[in-house]
């Protein structure tokens, strides 16, 4: 038991990293490994939901202070309140939904949207018709990220606020955290009533993935939004990969 403790701790640690260098991809490492461990996938959506507590408050630490930060209010007002309509309804939804048959889409549809990352973005003349399609667009990939567990629909959350909300990859690495925190505050308690928490194993994951987050966080940061920019493609690919097998 021990020995799975600390691999557990291991691997949250490691996958958190991960996922704060590129602002996603923590969950294809995580996903399957709750079920290499035993779990089923309730209890291993539940734990991951659990740990993504961690990551998503420890990355915004790490941000806090810098340009990154969420600045416009009323923007991130607005997400946080679809945020909560969308993920209390996919935590319904989702003990009723059979979600195997959407890897391929979801592997094919991130791999076609990754172009949209490299978008000049200089050249476009944003208007409050981009926002409206933006946010559209966002409430369905919220509503569907609560439903399927995948890094896939944070990278298409992330394409959007970049190309239809003019903000840089970093920015909107920050505001997914928020609304991620939120998201996953909500999908938690719902599927903890049900019986599915593991106490043991989710508090070992979120030490190692609040930590983890951080310093692939800060890492991001340091080195800047091109960076980010090319490890958010990375992690696409590699989460796109994952998604079909």
């Amino acid at each position: 038991m021990e020995l799975t403790l600390s691999l557990t701790f291991l691997v949250a640690f490691i996958s958190s990293i991960l996922s704060g260098i590129a602002g996603v991809g923590g969950g294809f490492i995580m996903a399957p490994y709750w079920l290499l461990i035993g779990m089923t996938p309730a209890q291993g959506a539940t734990n991951g939901s659990f740990m993504a507590l961690g990551m998503s408050a420890s990355s915004l630490v790490a941000f806090r202070g810098t340009e990154h930060f969420p600045r416009n209010k009323k923007l991130t007002a607005v997400l946080v309140a679809i945020t909560v309509i969308t993920s209390t309804a996919g935590a319904l939804i989702l003990p009723h939904i059979e979600v195997g048959s959407f890897k391929v889409i979801l592997a094919a549809v991130t791999i076609i949207s990754l172009p949209l990352l490299f978008i000049n973005k200089k050249k476009i003349h944003y208007h409050r018709r981009h926002q409206i399609i933006g946010l559209m667009f966002l409430t369905l990939l919220l509503l569907a990220g609560s439903i399927i567990f995948s890094s896939a629909f944070s990278i298409l959350i992330a394409i959007v606020l970049s190309t239809l909300l003019n903000l840089t990859v970093l920015q909107s690495t920050a505001l997914r955290r928020l609304i991620g925190l939120v998201q996953v505050s909500i999908l938690f308690g719902v599927l903890a009533l049900q019986g599915n928490f593991i106490w043991t194993h989710a508090l070992v994951a979120i030490s190692g993935g609040a930590l983890g987050s951080y310093i692939g966080t800060r890492i991001a940061i340091k080195k800047g939004e091109k960076f980010a920019k090319y490890a958010l493609a990375v992690g696409a690919l590699i989460s796109a990969v994952a998604l079909l097998f």
